[in-house]
Order: structure tokens, then sequence, then C-alpha cells
């Protein structure tokens, strides 16, 4: 009976412990990283290199991430983008952001700002953690042009996005 317990304790043991795993975030701290698929928390600008895996997906790794302070104006709506282009890069901008002067709650929204310093027209994939929620969700994307601003706006507060499987427009 006490060897039941026992193998009853270690199996919940291994099943907490395996979706505890499966929910973790990869936040890089080195860089430039390994190439493989990251977490960001909000408050980042990320720069992300992009390298062509055949003729039509890309991987990428971490040059930099960088906190950022405070809130992005749709008013003001900013060039928050480098002026020198680093050629195969994307740069990003994971952050809070307001409408109108900000003095209410629904003003607020989470805003990803994509800039893409490739040649190509990209696709990818985002999950995404909204702080209520202890689960990544995969959200729609729109893509991003060669040389354009993309934005995409959640309107609740996100804690974290995932990003992967970059990709070319066919």
């Amino acid at each position: 009976m006490k060897k039941n317990y026992f193998l009853l304790f270690l199996l919940s043991s291994f099943l907490s412990f395996t979706l505890c795993a499966q929910q973790a975030v990869n936040i890089p701290t080195k860089f430039p990283t390994e190439f493989g698929v990251f977490t960001f928390p909000l408050g980042s600008k990320i720069l992300l290199e992009l390298k062509a895996v055949d003729s039509s997906k890309f991987e990428y790794r971490v040059l930099s991430i960088e906190p950022i302070e405070g809130f992005y104006s749709f008013k003001k709506d900013e060039n928050l983008f480098s002026k020198t282009i680093k050629e195969n890069t994307v740069e990003i901008y994971f952050m809070g952001a307001y409408y109108n002067e900000g003095k209410e709650d629904k003003d607020y929204k989470s805003l990803l700002l994509l800039r893409d310093n490739l040649a190509v027209t990209l696709n990818y994939k985002a999950d995404i953690k909204y702080y209520y929620s202890d689960e990544f969700k995969n959200t729609s994307i729109v893509g991003a042009s060669p040389g354009s601003k993309t934005q995409e706006i959640w309107p609740q507060k996100i804690d974290f996005i995932r990003l992967y499987d970059f990709e070319k427009v066919k």
C-alpha cells in the first residue's frame, strides 16, 4: 500500500513538473543568444536577427533586449525605431500604450510595434499571456513588409509574448 502511494506521489510530482515546464518563459539574459524561440516581457525593446533556414523559413536569435519606461501615446505617434537600419533584423517595441490622454482605464492597451529590416515580407506566429491567465494563447498577427512599421494592439494587458515561425510571404 505504501508503495502505491509512493508511486502515485512520484507520478503526480512528475506531471506537476511537466505542466510547470510547459508554462515556463524563456526570456534571454545573455546576448546574442543562440537561435531559438524566446519569450519577451511587456516593456521591452527587442532586436532580433533572422537567418534563412530554407527558401521561405527563418530562425532568429536575440541581439538585445532593453527595458522600456513609460507608455506609448497613439496621439503623438512617435517614431521609436533606429535611424540606422541593421540588415536582416527585426526591431520590436512591446509596451503599454494609450489613446487620448490616458486618463481612463479603457484608454490603455498592449502594443507591439515592429519594423522588418529584411528585404522580404514576413509572417510569424505569436502566443500571448494575459495578466489574468497562467497560459499562453495564440493570437492573430498581420505580418510585416520591408521597412514598414507594423502595429499589433490588444485591449488587455499582456505580460509576455512568444514569437516563432518567421517565414517569407509567398
